[in-house]
C-alpha cells in the first residue's frame, strides 16, 4: 500500500492507495495540495482506495437519499449498522458494478471501492473524497460552501446564491471592474473559523471551472446573489436572516445530528464575526461597483 498526504483548508486527508492505482492521474486537482507524509500526524480524515468490488450487504439498508444534483438518480446514500455507503454510477448503462463508498459515521474513516474502466476518466473518485471531507472536518470548525470567491491577496469575498442565479458571472463583473481581484475558487470553497477570525480557502474542488488554487484569506464578507430589476444591497442582522442567507448553501447530513449540529455551530460562529449581505442585482458593471463600495463601507475599509 502506498500513502499520500494532502492538506485542503488546514485539514489533512491522509489516502493509502494499492500499487496499481495512479492518485497522481486520477486526482490531477490536487496537485498543489500535496505535502509530504509524516506518520506522526494524525489525519483528519482518512481514505482507503481499493480497486476490489465492495461485498458489503445492502439488504437491510435504510435508504437516506437516491437524488444528487450532479448524478441524478444515478446516486444513492444508504445506512447500514455502523456505516454509510454513498454509491454512484457513472454511465448511463445499468450496470452491476458501482463506485462505492463506506464511511464511518464520523467520516473520519471511509474506504472508496473505485469502478477501475473510470479512474481516469471521471471525477468520481474527487467527489466521493469532498463528500467525506465536507462532512467529516464539520467537527474542525470547518466548512465547505457553494460560493464562487474572489480575493485581492488581502481579502476574500463569498457569492451565494441558488444555481443560475449568477455567482460565475458576477465573479467575472467584480474581476473585470473592481482592479486588483483574481478568483479564488468557483464552487466548493472551505470556510473555517479560527479564534475570533473567518478564513476562506482554495480547495481541489472548482466545479466546471478549473481553479484549484492553495490559499488562505481572509473573509471580507459573504453576500447571497438575487437577480433583480435594479441593484440593491442590504445587509443581514446578527440572527435567523444571516443563518437563512447562509443556510442553503452550506452541507451537511440531516440524518446525523452530531454533523447537522456541528454545521450550526460553524455557521453560527461565521455569522457573529462577519458581516452578511444580500444583493439584489442586474448582471452589470454597476452592481459589482456598488457590492464591493457596500463592503468596505460597512467593514470600514480605507478606500485607495
Amino acid at each position: 500500500m502506498k500513502t499520500a498526504d494532502y492538506l485542503v483548508a488546514d485539514n489533512l486527508i491522509r489516502l493509502s492507495f494499492e500499487d496499481s492505482i495512479d492518485v497522481k492521474s486520477s486526482l490531477p486537482s490536487f496537485k498543489d495540495f500535496e505535502i509530504d507524509y509524516n506518520p506522526e500526524v494524525e489525519a483528519v480524515l482518512n481514505i482507503d482506495l481499493t480497486l476490489k468490488s465492495s461485498n458489503i450487504d445492502l439488504s437491510d439498508a435504510k435508504l437516506l437519499s437516491d437524488v444528487s444534483i450532479v448524478w441524478g438518480d444515478r446516486f444513492k446514500f444508504e445506512e447500514v449498522a455502523d456505516y454509510y455507503v454513498t454509491s454512484v454510477e457513472n454511465s448511463e448503462s445499468k450496470e452491476t458494478e458501482l463506485w462505492r463508498m463506506i464511511s464511518d459515521k464520523t467520516f473520519k474513516n471511509s474506504k472508496i471501492h473505485i469502478k477501475a474502466t473510470e479512474l481516469y476518466d471521471s471525477n468520481i473518485l474527487s467527489w466521493m473524497i469532498m463528500v467525506a471531507f465536507g462532512q467529516r472536518v464539520l467537527s474542525n470548525n470547518t466548512a465547505l460552501i457553494h460560493s464562487s470567491v474572489v480575493e485581492n491577496d488581502d481579502y476574500a469575498v463569498s457569492f451565494l446564491g441558488k444555481s443560475g442565479t449568477g455567482k460565475s458571472t458576477h465573479s467575472r463583473l467584480w474581476i473585470g471592474n473592481n482592479p486588483g481581484f483574481k478568483l479564488l475558487n468557483d464552487d466548493n470553497p472551505a470556510v473555517r473559523v479560527v479564534d475570533q477570525e473567518v478564513y476562506i480557502y482554495g480547495t481541489p474542488w472548482s466545479g466546471k471551472t478549473a481553479c484549484y488554487i492553495n490559499k488562505k484569506l481572509k473573509l471580507m464578507s459573504i453576500v447571497r446573489l438575487a437577480q433583480a430589476k435594479e441593484n440593491k444591497m442590504e445587509w443581514k442582522g446578527k440572527g435567523v436572516d444571516s443563518l437563512v442567507a447562509l443556510l442553503p448553501s452550506f452541507t451537511a447530513i440531516r440524518w446525523n445530528s452530531t454533523i447537522f449540529s456541528s454545521m450550526l455551530s460553524v455557521l453560527e460562529n461565521i455569522i457573529e464575526r462577519i458581516h452578511v449581505g444580500q444583493l439584489n442585482c442586474l448582471p452589470d458593471a454597476a452592481a459589482a461597483e456598488l457590492c464591493l463600495n457596500e463592503i468596505k463601507k460597512v467593514n470600514k475599509l480605507e478606500y485607495e
